[in-house]
C-alpha cells in the first residue's frame, strides 16, 4: 500500500525508497495519463542503463523531478474476478476511491544496495511486490505473477511522483479477507467493471489505467 510518507514507527529509521530522476526516464514512460505495454525483458534491459537511487521518502514525495518505483499488482481469481477494495489506508490522498491494485514502494530490504543491472533491479521490484502481498493479502500469495507494463499520470499530486510497474497475479482460490488496508474486499468480474454497477469513475486513476493495460494483454493458458 501507499503508507504515510511523513510518519515512521517510533524508534525506526526514516523510510528510503527506490526511484529514478525524472529527466533520465524515456519520455514515452511519462504520459500525462496513460499506460505503456512493455515486456519484462524490455524493462530489465532498460533498468540496466537507468540511474536507480535511494531517497528519503518524505523528500521524494515532494519532488516531481524524482519518480518513485511502485510495483502495483492486480489479483485475479480463476473465475476471472478481480479483487477490489475501498481506499482507507495510510495514503490519505486516495481516500474515497476504490482500488484494483495492491502497491507499495521498493525499500532497501528488497535489494542489496550494491546490486546493479536490470536483472537485479527487476528482482527487487518483484520482491517489493511479494512483500506487499504477504503483508496485505497473505491468502493470495500462492499464484502466478506476470508483468504487464507501466502506468503513469501527472494529473494528481500522488501520481506525478510515482511510476507504476503493473503485474497481474492469478490465483486459484477466492479468499474473502485480506489485511487491514483491504477491509471491504470484494471480487468483481472484469466484464462488470465500467458498467452502471461498477463505474470506472469510482476507482483511483492508476486502477483505471491498469485495467486498460490488463485488457491489452491476452491471458496465458
Amino acid at each position: 500500500m501507499f503508507h504515510d510518507a511523513n510518519q515512521a514507527p517510533a524508534g525506526s529509521l526514516p523510510e528510503r525508497v527506490l526511484g529514478t530522476p525524472t529527466t533520465r526516464l524515456p519520455s514515452e514512460w511519462l504520459p500525462l495519463e496513460g499506460f505503456i505495454l512493455l515486456t519484462e525483458a524490455a524493462l530489465s534491459d532498460a533498468l540496466a542503463s537507468l540511474p536507480l537511487q535511494w531517497r528519503l521518502r518524505a523528500e521524494a514525495e515532494q519532488d516531481p523531478g524524482f519518480q518513485q518505483w511502485i510495483p502495483y499488482v492486480l489479483v485475479r481469481n480463476a473465475m476471472g474476478e478481480l479483487a477490489a477494495y475501498p481506499r482507507r489506508g495510510g495514503e490519505a490522498r486516495l481516500h474515497g476511491l476504490w482500488s484494483l491494485g495492491i502497491g507499495g514502494h521498493v525499500n532497501p530490504v528488497d535489494a542489496d544496495e550494491l546490486l546493479t543491472g536490470g536483472v537485479a533491479w527487476n528482482t527487487a521490484l518483484r520482491r517489493g511486490l511479494n512483500r506487499e502481498l504477504s503483508e496485505e493479502f497473505p491468502a493470495a500469495l500462492d499464484g502466478r505473477t506476470r508483468f504487464l507494463g507501466l502506468v503513469h499520470e501527472s494529473r494528481t499530486e500522488v501520481g506525478r511522483v510515482h511510476l507504476g510497474a503493473v503485474f497481474v497475479h492469478d490465483i486459484n482460490t477466492r479468499p474473502e479477507h485480506g489485511g487491514s488496508e483491504l477491509a471491504g474486499l470484494c471480487w468483481v468480474p472484469d466484464s462488470r467493471l465500467g458498467t452502471s454497477e461498477w463505474p470506472l469513475e469510482r476507482f483511483e486513476l492508476w486502477s483505471r489505467l491498469s485495467l486498460r493495460l490488463l485488457r491489452q494483454n491476452p491471458p496465458i493458458p
